[in-house]
């Protein structure tokens, strides 16, 4: 079986490689278009790191997810297809507690709990289905929208069901899907 040269593939990586951040974490990878003609800018990314499916990828400032799963190493990288994230939703932020003046008989302090500022999210979203690879996962009615993000901490905690976010008007998610680890498939109703 073939087995690639790692200096050879360092190399490659190191004079041809661009710079994205994966997670956050500064990295090199090759990434090249999709074989295929799609309404969606999709990419081949090619890594030396390990990648997986529902990372995030800082490319040119733009926002991509990993939508496909990587198990192994192929002839020495890791490959997988990302998506660009064509929109941000915005959950609730944080509920901090704000002095608002003294109880005038005690002197003892009064706070008042106010919604901090809203977090962006980066999100992959669409009207119709969501397909990974190709396969349609489901349909969906016409108010209602498929969201597609990492699945992390904060995603998890502001978007369970019946939880709202803002994306031109405000959305109730109705379900959710953990099937593709590392990612959130949201179904998410307007005029919640």
């Amino acid at each position: 079986m073939f087995q690639a040269n790692s200096a050879d593939l360092e190399f490659l990586f190191n004079e041809a490689g661009q710079k994205v951040l994966i997670n956050d974490v500064e990295s090199i990878a090759l990434l090249t278009n999709a074989n295929f003609l799609n309404e969606n800018d999709e990419r081949y990314i090619h890594t030396l790191d390990k990648i997986k499916l529902g990372d995030m990828i800082t490319y040119q400032n733009e926002k991509y997810l990993v939508i496909t799963e990587i198990i192994n190493k192929k002839y020495g990288k890791f490959k997988a297809i990302i998506r660009h994230c064509n929109h941000y939703i915005l959950v609730a932020g944080e509920i901090e507690q704000v002095l608002i003046g003294h109880d005038p008989m005690t002197g003892r302090p009064i706070y008042e709990d106010r919604q901090g500022d809203p977090h962006p999210v980066p999100s992959i979203i669409d009207n119709k289905s969501f397909s990974v690879g190709g396969t349609t996962q489901f349909q969906v009615p016409d108010n209602q929208i498929i969201v597609v993000l990492q699945d992390n901490e904060l995603n998890r905690d502001k978007l369970q069901v019946n939880n709202t976010f803002t994306f031109e008007g405000v959305y109730k998610v109705i379900h959710t899907d953990f099937t593709k680890k590392g990612l959130m498939i949201l179904t998410c109703e307007m005029g919640a």
